[in-house]
């Protein structure tokens, strides 16, 4: 349903009576990507649709160029998604596949609220990935603890992850 949304590209070939009959070109992909990420040249899915659409990375090519000439990776060409590019339905799909195959689940739930489909809440989700340790040599002095009431992120949490700060002292001997 999502992808009907944003493909206008008439099927030049007709091959499956349940693919779409429109694909997205690259103002779709342009489009998707602003709501999603919002802008065009970030994140996985922006990279991934480029790549599908036909963008090809020139320093691969030239990778033993670089290791000579001392390139590094902001003096390379910048990812663009082709004109003339197609991401089909299956591409669009394998987008997001790429996304669970990260475990970027929080992501993709972003996407479907950003787009007008968004999962079901039940409630918060409350754990901790992110943490701090120390040596025995070190003591803890203050930790500062964030939590949310609300799923992040959120207009006030921008991110998934809240900040992990503490404070050390060394240990008396």
């Amino acid at each position: 349903r999502i992808y009907s949304t944003f493909a206008t590209v008439p099927v030049s070939d007709e091959t499956s009576d349940q693919s779409p009959q429109m694909q997205m070109g690259k103002t779709d992909v342009e489009r998707w990507l602003e709501i999603i990420n919002l802008s065009v040249g970030r994140g996985t899915e922006f990279r991934n649709a480029a790549k599908l659409m036909g963008w090809v990375d020139q320093s691969l090519e030239s990778e033993e160029l670089d290791k000579k000439t001392k390139k590094t990776k902001a003096e390379r060409p910048p990812i663009l998604i082709p004109d003339g590019g197609i991401l089909t339905f299956d591409d669009f799909v394998a987008v997001y596949l790429d996304e669970l195959n990260q475990g970027k689940f929080w992501g993709i739930a972003w996407d479907l609220a950003a787009l007008g489909e968004p999962l079901p809440v039940n409630d918060v989700f409350r754990a901790r990935y992110d943490r701090m340790y120390c040596s025995s040599s070190l003591k803890p002095a203050a930790v500062m603890d964030t939590l949310s009431d609300v799923a992040c992120p959120n207009k006030s949490e921008p991110s998934d992850h809240l900040p992990v700060c503490a404070s050390f002292v060394k240990r008396q001997k």
